[in-house]
Formats: structure tokens, sequence, C-alpha cells
């Protein structure tokens, strides 16, 4: 509690002015209007600028640039289109569209069969068009990097948010079908496929690994 003192009255017979007031009310309130406040709050992230040291002028980087755009992988775009019972796949670099193409959405045993073996499809063929990573186990280069050993090809899942969430699992799934192998280091730590005992095919100590062909990101409509 508190009280609010007036500085007078309480004598000559007349009334006592101090009152007492509740403060817990106020309080209440007061908690109510910052939880409000955090949990509506929008939090922004802290963009990333390109900080290279390029000259807008010189005609060797703007070619280099360019040189660079052209290699850079394209990305699969993968639509799920509930109400056709379709899904829809769809290559892209940028805002140009390079190839589309649409499957059938049937499900047998918990899993999109002919969604699998399109992107595998789509994989295979698309290395060298597209620009995909693909196996690489027998470089020289220690900067792993300059090879895409720890990068994937990037497949983007666009999804209503009504589409059920066990879908969604069977999507991924099936865009996780294409398999590549990895070194994850340069020779002669790392090098050949994995033999039927799991060693190097080529006698290094470590073996590629098989990881995912693409890495998938969501877009909720």
């Amino acid at each position: 509690m508190s009280g609010v003192d007036t500085g007078g009255g309480g004598g000559g017979g007349k009334r006592n002015v101090d009152q007492e007031i509740n403060m817990i009310p106020f309080i209440d309130l007061l908690m109510v209007t910052i939880s409000f406040l955090l949990i509506t709050a929008v939090w922004s992230s802290m963009a990333r600028l390109n900080a290279s040291a390029q000259v807008p002028s010189s005609k060797s980087n703007t070619t280099k640039t360019k040189e660079d755009k052209d290699k850079e992988p394209s990305v699969l775009h993968v639509k799920v289109s509930d109400k056709e019972k379709k899904f829809i796949l769809q290559w892209q670099k940028g805002t140009k569209i390079e190839d589309l193409t649409s499957v059938e959405m049937a499900d047998e045993n918990g899993r999109y069969p002919k969604l699998e073996e399109e992107i595998k499809k789509a994989y295979q063929v698309g290395q060298q068009t597209q620009n995909l990573y693909g196996d690489d186990p027998s470089y020289e280069s220690a900067q792993a990097n300059d090879h895409g050993a720890n990068a994937l090809n990037q497949a983007i899942l666009h999804v209503d948010n009504a589409f059920a969430f066990k879908e969604v699992v069977k999507v991924i799934d099936a865009i996780y079908g294409p398999r590549r192998y990895v070194c994850f280091g340069p020779k002669p730590q790392c090098c050949g496929k994995p033999d039927k005992t799991g060693h190097s095919s080529e006698g290094c100590p470590t073996a590629a690994d098989d990881v995912p062909a693409f890495n998938v990101a969501f877009s909720a409509n």
C-alpha cells in the first residue's frame, strides 16, 4: 500500500484527509503492458555488407565479378501445390527461371518416390548446366572451400502454413534423396569413396563422407 499526505486536516473535528492508495492494480497493469511490449516487439537482424575493395571503374574486376556470378550454382525451388496435388520443381539463378517441371504428389509407404526420383534426375543432369557441386573426393588443395567440400547445393521448399508437418518431413526426405561423396580435408588425409569395409578406396586414412547433395531452406506462404 501507499499513502498520500495532504499536510492538513484531522484536527478541529474535521475528517482526516490522508488516504491510502492501492498500488497493486497499477503494478499489475504496468507488468502486463511491459509483457505485451516485449511480445509484440519486432526484432530486426543486422544486414551484412560486402566490404570487398573492388574499384567500380575497374574493367577487370567487373569482368571477374560477372564470371563468378555465372559460375554460381542455381537454386532448386520445390513448391508444394496442395490444391493441385503436385510438386513444382524450378531451377532459378537470381530472378531468372532456367527450368520448370511438375511432379504428381503420390504417397507410397510414407514417402514421395516420384518426387525423389525427379530430384535425383535433376541433380545428375544439372551438375554441369546448373553449376551444381558434385563429388570431389580426391582433390589436392588444402583449401576445401575452393572445391565445394564445405558447401551444399541450395534447395528452397515453398509450403503453405496449412500443409501438415509430417508431409513436410516426407518432402525433405525426398530432397535428401540425391547423395554425394565429399572429403572435408585435403589429400592425403582424405581421398576416394569408401569401399565395402568403409575405408578409402585409394588408401587414404579417411574416405569421403556420404552427405546429402542439397541443403533445405524454408519459405512459408
